[in-house]
């Protein structure tokens, strides 16, 4: 047997019993609160978001909690899937992605996962980006059956356009973008306006957190620039780690922004905060919800032409 072939059974041992692991914990297999969309019967399509899981294999709290986020996501009788902001593993870390990607599979709180490449992810500007990516790209396809390609990537779901955009170099506070992204996500943006579809673009960082490369490639504010010719448009991400509030939704030059906060926050706010984002016909509804208590966050509630 060839060191490689003893790496992928090690990967599989470790894997395997995390998942046992998993199973035997007390919150496993208890379904949160039940919800509903506001109006179910003329419902397109519904999505749970959160964001900064945070699992660190020395930090048992950020995995308690995503268990509990997740056995919280559950409770959506509507819910076609379920998106992760990025920043779900605090080094990316072997161990760090098993436990993630393992309880994301396990608990299924939705039809479709769909993960977001974080700075965290990637090693937070340290180590190799493309055995970073690599590994990203990887576990999306094994343990979720989802091919991503280079980290961006879009899938259209019951007629909705979700675009998930990332960094292609080490970065901490920005998203590199490359000229073939752009014009990617160009494309991606002309075919969803061609069909009259809702639009809905997740990145870890805002929008206004960007550089082009190689460097010059692109001008610092062409994200923003390419976004805003797009009306209707709802552009999610996190990475900021404020408490989710009012200030969370927000515009940057007319295009619609919702800031998630550290969904796994044990010390500056209560952890179990996201959002419950329905598509009706003609508005997008997005809902503060507290999926670890299993409530609506009061006066969170925001409703988006396009």
């Amino acid at each position: 047997m060839d060191i490689s072939t003893v790496i992928i059974y090690l990967k599989d041992l470790i894997a395997t019993i995390m998942t046992l692991l998993m199973m035997m914990s007390p919150a496993f297999g208890h379904t949160g609160a039940a919800y509903q969309a506001k109006d179910p019967d003329k419902l397109i399509m519904s999505f749970a978001a959160v964001s900064d899981t945070h699992v660190e294999t020395n930090n048992p709290d950020s995995y308690e909690n995503l268990k509990n986020v997740l056995e919280g996501m559950k409770g959506g009788e509507n819910i076609d899937a379920a998106v992760y902001l990025g920043d779900n593993v605090m080094n990316g870390q072997f161990l760090e992605n098993v436990l993630f990607y393992n309880a994301v599979k396990a608990i299924s709180p939705a039809k479709e996962n769909f993960v977001v490449m974080g700075n965290h992810d990637i090693g937070n500007g340290t180590g190799d980006f493309e055995e970073h990516k690599n590994n990203f790209v990887a576990n999306n396809r094994l343990y979720l059956g989802n091919d991503i390609g280079d980290g961006y990537y879009y899938r259209v779901v019951n007629g909705c356009y979700m675009i998930f955009i990332a960094s292609e170099e080490l970065t901490v506070n920005d998203c590199a973008m490359s000229k073939a992204q752009y014009d990617w996500l160009k494309s991606v943006l002309d075919e969803a306006k061609a069909a009259d579809a809702p639009t809905l673009v997740f990145n870890h960082h805002p929008a206004n957190y960007f550089r082009g490369i190689p460097e010059g490639a692109l001008e610092s504010g062409a994200l923003v620039d390419l976004l805003k010719n797009y009306e209707g448009i709802l552009y999610l991400h996190g990475h900021i780690h404020d408490d989710l509030g009012e200030d969370n939704f927000y515009q940057i030059e007319g295009i619609n922004c919702v800031n998630l906060p550290r969904v796994t926050e044990t010390v500056d706010y209560a952890p179990g905060d996201g959002v419950v984002v329905e598509v009706y016909e003609n508005e997008i509804v997005v809902r503060g919800r507290d999926f670890i208590k299993g409530e609506w966050i009061e006066g969170l509630d925001y409703t988006y032409a396009y």
